[in-house]
């Protein structure tokens, strides 16, 4: 039986955040023939190296960002919030619910809970409201209600608090890709924090956890890990 398409949608607060953290899980994905979605509600231009202003920095990023999905055979939404300040609002979690509803993913990752950057504790609320708001039927907008499984929050060096691996992803497939394809991003190689040293070693650690060569680990609403057994 032939099988079907996919659609994963990963939503973060900077570019370089979904990619860096689940980027090897979405490049799994494209190398199976599935659909991208990258969502940055900042294009994280605040970060910018000497040389640049953050206006310049802002448009660099965005191209980059369009890279890495266009490797990926995905898209890249970048939204208007200017870096560090993200607001957590009805107007934004309604926009992205609209976004959901129209791009109609089937699986949804972002930040986890708790982190030591605001943007991603704000990112992350909004998410967990707009994918609710997306899947409620009786929420009327212009497009019909979708329900997107998820949201599954990604392992970020900045969210740690509290963040308990769950999920374990095998992403040897997808790694070679994703290895090219990162060195878009100005951040995953030339920033003060060695990113893309540590999220290389963390899916090779994550890996032998699982008897596989890489691996991405996600944690999901404490909801969601309740276990019924009949029996033992």
């Amino acid at each position: 039986m032939e099988r079907k398409q996919m659609h994963i949608m990963a939503i973060g607060a900077h570019i370089g955040d979904m990619e860096l953290t689940c980027g090897k899980v979405l490049a799994k994905h494209a190398v199976m023939g599935d659909k991208i979605t990258t969502v940055a509600m900042t294009a994280g231009e605040r970060g910018c190296p000497p040389g640049y202003t953050p206006e310049e920095f802002r448009k660099k990023n965005i191209e980059s960002a369009a890279q890495f999905a266009k490797m990926l055979g995905g898209e890249s939404l970048v939204m208007d919030f200017p870096d560090g300040e993200v607001v957590e609002s009805e107007e934004i979690k309604f926009k992205l619910c609209d976004i959901i509803r129209e791009k109609k993913p089937d699986v949804l990752i972002t930040h986890w809970k708790n982190s030591i950057h605001k943007d991603h504790i704000v990112t992350h609320k909004i998410v967990v409201d707009a994918h609710f708001y997306a899947a409620l039927k009786t929420i009327e907008r212009d497009l019909p209600s979708h329900w997107a499984k998820g949201p599954y929050y990604a392992e970020n060096w900045e969210d740690t608090m509290g963040f308990d691996p769950y999920v374990y992803v095998d992403v040897t497939e997808g790694y070679e890709l994703w290895d090219k394809a990162i060195r878009c991003l100005w951040l995953s190689t030339n920033a003060q924090f060695k990113y893309l040293e540590y999220y290389d070693a963390l899916s090779r650690s994550r890996g032998c956890l699982i008897g596989k060569e890489r691996a991405e680990a996600f944690d999901v609403d404490p909801q969601s890990k309740r276990q019924v057994l009949t029996s033992f």
